[in-house]
């Protein structure tokens, strides 16, 4: 192979992956919005939701410890998540959280 023939083959390499690439990006969006993974014939967009992160001390925010309480709930920092629950008795429903973004991948299954 010469190196003319191996630039045609980059240069169609190049232009077959950004067609692929534009390809996965429609199917991902279609997916997000159906907001289920979908499987057809032997490829599967898997969809996720996005995890949530509770923050335990931002729902203490207005909860001032004692020195006993620190103690208590401290081992290297102060653990949020105990002094919200325990102390404040707040459930999930109540605290305050942040939410990843939901995701879609695509895999070949075979």
């Amino acid at each position: 192979m010469n190196a003319s023939e191996l630039a045609k083959q980059m240069l169609l390499w190049e232009q077959k992956r950004r067609e692929l690439d534009d390809l996965e990006a429609s199917i991902k969006t279609m997916v997000l919005e159906v907001g289920k993974t979908q499987t057809v014939g032997n490829v599967r967009a898997s969809y996720r939701k996005g995890a949530k992160r509770y923050d335990y001390k931002a729902a203490c925010d207005d909860y001032e410890l004692t020195d006993e309480e620190i103690e208590t709930f401290s081992t290297v920092q102060i653990d949020w998540r105990r002094v919200a629950t325990e102390l404040r008795g707040l459930s999930k429903d109540e605290l305050p959280y942040s939410q990843s973004d939901p995701s879609v991948s695509i895999k070949l299954l075979s």
